[in-house]
């Protein structure tokens, strides 16, 4: 009677994430099926590193650890379809680095190589820190991130917190949930095609000259981002190697400005467009999490499954995202 007890108990504990994280979809989708102006993504185009494959265990043994990732992000997931950009490179190279200075603290450095016509940049993208704490069978987490770049203003440009949960389902069955909360204050730029001319009178004697048929137009974006995460991980040896499911939910409000090279952006009447964006994006990912002592070697595949996009305009599309993760610990 004491162990159909605890069961029960464990199965309610383990059910409330999965009722957050379905309610929480739902919501997107709605919001995502009624908003007229809904965009297809977040407008910040920079590689992400949060809430893809995130887990409440501390996922290495010793003091440290490096990870490295290789993918393919394809015309559309980080720029505009069809539209030629200074970061038009679809192969991503990132890299973390987790230290444990602490019996439950651990700190990580995120690192992405972006790639354009002028070679590969590397840079820090987000400095992290994570508390973690155990009962019984469940464990919980939670992680503060930085973005230590710095836009001329006081505090951090970019902020997440995020609460994270993992536990035991069966003896061959775990579960990773997360929700979050992002502050985004960052902005970017792309190429574009310009508005020609009409065609030069040939009785003119003074003839204009053609624009190019490129401009860079600059954008900044203001706002909030919201971010849930359920993950099904199948456990089929005893290392802990696994099949998992993830499905994310993405959504996020923010206010855009644009504007373009030639305009004249220290003049009281530059002609910026101002836009009150919102957009979401549901996603699903799978793969297989080979874990051994020394090393975790985990290739997988991401798939956009819904995102909205306004009637009006060019917004970016998210498409499919494969790549391979290894850690060595």
């Amino acid at each position: 009677m004491v162990t159909r007890t605890r069961l029960d108990a464990t199965d309610c504990r383990a059910s409330a994430p999965r009722r957050l994280f379905m309610t929480g979809l739902l919501l997107f989708v709605i919001a995502g099926l009624g908003a007229s102006t809904a965009a297809a993504q977040r407008p910040v185009r920079i590689y992400d590193p949060f809430y893809r494959d995130e887990t409440a265990r501390r996922t290495f043994f010793d003091r440290y650890a490096f990870t490295g990732e290789i993918s393919y992000r394809p015309a559309g997931l980080l720029q505009s379809d069809g539209l030629r950009t200074p970061g038009a490179d679809p192969l991503g190279l990132s890299f973390r680095f987790d230290y444990q200075f602490a019996t439950r603290f651990d700190l990580s450095v995120l690192m992405d190589a972006a790639g354009n016509t002028s070679g590969r940049t590397l840079s820090i993208n987000w400095i992290a820190l994570k508390y973690y704490r155990t009962v019984e069978v469940t464990d919980y987490a939670l992680r503060l991130a930085v973005d230590p770049s710095s836009d001329g203003r006081s505090g951090f440009p970019q902020m997440d917190f995020a609460f994270l949960y993992t536990t035991l389902m069966t003896p061959d069955l775990s579960t990773d949930f997360a929700v979050g909360l992002r502050r985004v204050r960052i902005g970017y730029h792309q190429l574009v095609p310009t508005d020609p001319l009409p065609p030069p009178d040939p009785d003119d004697p003074i003839v204009s000259a053609q624009p190019a048929d490129l401009e860079v137009l600059r954008s900044r974006a203001r706002g909030w981002e919201m971010h849930m995460m359920m993950s099904y991980n199948i456990h089929f040896d005893p290392a802990g190697s696994n099949l998992f499911v993830t499905f994310l939910g993405e959504g996020g409000k923010y206010d855009l400005v644009e504007w373009t090279s030639s305009t004249e952006i220290t003049s009281e009447d530059a002609d910026r467009s101002v836009l009150d964006y919102q957009g979401g994006i549901l996603w699903v990912r799978s793969g297989l999490e080979i874990e051994r002592p020394s090393y975790q070697f985990k290739p997988f595949l991401s798939i956009p499954l819904a995102q909205w996009a306004p009637e009006a305009g060019e917004w970016p599309r998210s498409r499919l995202h494969i790549g391979v993760q290894m850690m060595l610990r």
